[in-house]
């Protein structure tokens, strides 16, 4: 177990649908961004044109609001590179073209922490729209994303470089080990949550209570008042190891 105590110089998060950004890792993201400087990007993989109870209301005019939310959430945690995949609701497959999408955000944005939601579950189920993110998330940094000769027309047509991602920590996992101290940013973590207001029917005081009791759940075991978890994969791209392994 560890309390993370440094902050990536560029993170990406790669996440599912409109608003699991924020009620991931919105905390620790808005901590590196204040504090450190971290520079970071979101890759929504969905336009969550199917988040309603609402019959009237179309997938067209809901994916386009969710844009807009989104937007506006990521610009209270501080961030302004936001990208939209727009796979719609539901709808991720672990496919060439989407494995490509995310291998492009991760060239194009260079990070060195790659943030996703943890796809294995022992235990308990999760989206399917979650799963298939937080693999193809993984997959693009570990397999394509370094290697010139995976999806070659991005170097050769459109002027990117292969990168390798150092480590990705993995949020809503059964088994974290990495924890971020988010104490001083409660706020905004609950108000970025706010921001989506076609999906939370609760009030702010309900939202800032749910965040404190999840985000409170670990102070046995690190003795923070409240925190984000994570489970940390050290990918050692460009180790004697791997390159023994893949030469």
């Amino acid at each position: 177990m560890e309390v993370l105590k440094t902050a990536p110089k560029r993170v990406m998060a790669v996440t599912p649908h409109p608003d699991d950004c924020e009620g991931g890792c919105g905390g620790a993201l808005a901590k590196w961004v204040k504090e450190s400087g971290t520079v970071a990007s979101v890759v929504m993989c969905t336009n969550g044109n199917k988040g309603t109870k609402d019959r009237e209301m179309s997938p067209e005019r809901l994916a386009a609001t969710r844009q807009v939310e989104q937007r506006n959430a990521s610009g209270l945690v501080g961030i302004t590179d936001v990208v939209f995949l727009g796979h719609p609701d539901g709808g991720l497959e672990d496919t060439e073209l989407f494995r490509s999408q995310v291998t492009r955000e991760i060239r194009r944005f260079k990070p060195d922490l790659l943030l996703c939601i943890d796809p294995y579950r022992s235990t308990t189920h999760t989206h399917r729209d979650h799963r298939k993110s937080g693999q193809v998330a993984l997959d693009a940094a570990f397999t394509y994303a370094w290697s010139y000769q995976h999806f070659p027309e991005q170097i050769t047509e459109e002027g990117l470089e292969p990168h390798r991602v150092e480590q990705a920590l993995l949020w809503g996992s059964e088994d974290p080990d990495v924890f971020v101290d988010i104490s001083r940013y409660l706020d905004v973590k609950v108000d970025s949550l706010g921001a989506h207001a076609s999906q939370m029917s609760s009030t702010r005081e309900e939202r800032l209570e749910r965040v404190k009791r999840h985000s409170g759940g670990h102070k046995e075991l690190t003795g923070l008042d409240y925190a984000e978890g994570f489970r940390r994969i050290t990918f050692n791209l460009g180790s004697l190891e791997w390159q023994l392994l893949h030469t």
